[in-house]
């Protein structure tokens, strides 16, 4: 589904309903959509690249983003049924990226760095 732009809570709903999210990035700094699919419980097939590597860690399948036969073949596994287990990752990957924590973090290394 091509959604176009939405609200928050419509993409939300989107996320909870899908069989996934395809994010076929080359050049990415940093995988936000693919943190909200897994907030909401859809699971991920994202390109092998560096940034998303960093993000979603062993919570989502991977494929090379020039590899149309490679992203068919993660399609097709995922169409299979998702894997709880990675789904489970996925939800708690996505909570290390929450903005409170993230906020902490920030607060902590201000604290530091005024010490």
């Amino acid at each position: 589904v091509l959604a176009g732009r939405r609200t928050d809570p419509e993409v939300a709903a989107l996320l909870r309903g899908a069989a996934g999210l395809v994010f076929p990035s080359l050049y990415e700094g940093f995988g936000i959509p693919p943190l909200e699919a897994m907030v909401q419980g859809c699971p991920v097939i994202a390109s092998d690249i560096p940034a998303t590597r960093e993000v979603c860690a062993d919570a989502a399948l991977y494929f090379d983003p020039t590899d149309d036969a490679a992203l068919a073949d993660r399609m097709r596994t995922l169409l299979n049924g998702p894997d709880p287990a990675r789904l489970e990752t996925g939800r708690r990957r996505a909570d290390a990226y929450s903005w409170s924590r993230s906020a902490a973090v920030l607060d902590a290394l201000l604290d530091s760095a005024w010490s």
